[in-house]
């Protein structure tokens, strides 16, 4: 698609998730679902975003979510593909977790609760890709706000940089175990613990229109793949 059709779709849309296109062999996609950190993808080329409807671990594990009928789900205007088999989903789940559901779910004896989440949070994607036969991807959670904005973060910076680290150590292992891949780019983007001012929109999230993130995100999900 040349240039010049692209800009007129962003211009209808405003966004060019709708003409994403993997370029993998077989037609198969790569979708990232999740939380708000999806939200990098909004304009992507190559992979499409999913935001939305369950945004923690804790409650993608209490509710559940049917992948095939997802775009249905959210349809917000740039969400209205489905994912098919053989596709290939990055789980954005955790982030949210660590700023405040760990607080607000697990107030005693929170590291051993953690490890009962993620044990659970890793059989639910287990089931999710035998069911769906998708391919599973796990990112690493992301470095700690440099802004807190609408987070509602709960506990001291030094608890969830603690919580964090403890978390990404054990989604790796697990990953290892259950064959799983793992998107780890926590030391690409952090800067003592927190997102890298440098890479972010707003403090929170990484920018998309910065082309050294974009391109290294992007370059490191296709090393997974490929």
């Amino acid at each position: 698609m040349d240039n010049n059709a692209i800009e007129e779709h962003y211009k209808k849309y405003g966004n060019t998730n709708l003409i994403t296109n993997s370029g993998l062999e077989n037609n198969r996609q790569i979708h990232t679902i999740g939380d708000s950190h999806t939200i990098f993808f909004h304009n992507s080329m190559k992979i499409y975003e999913h935001w939305g409807h369950i945004v923690s671990m804790y409650n993608l594990v209490k509710q559940g979510i049917d992948i095939f009928k997802l775009g249905n789900i959210l349809g917000n205007g740039h969400e209205k593909y489905n994912i098919n088999m053989n596709d290939y989903v990055i789980f954005y789940y955790g982030y949210n977790d660590i700023q405040k559901h760990f607080f607000i779910n697990y107030r005693n004896n929170i590291e051993n609760n953690i490890e009962l989440l993620i044990n659970s949070y890793i059989k639910y994607i287990i089931h999710l890709k035998n069911n769906y036969k998708i391919v599973p991807i796990i990112p690493c959670i992301y470095p700690l706000p440099i802004k807190n904005g609408s987070l509602d973060i709960r506990g001291s910076d030094e608890e969830r940089i603690n919580y964090t680290q403890i978390t990404n150590k054990l989604l790796e292992t697990k990953c290892k175990e259950n064959n799983i891949l793992f998107l780890n780019i926590y030391d690409d983007i952090s800067n003592n613990n927190k997102i890298n001012e440098k890479y972010t929109v707003d403090g929170i999230h990484l920018d998309y229109n910065n082309n050294e993130i974009r391109e290294l995100v992007e370059r490191k999900i296709y090393e997974l793949i490929l």
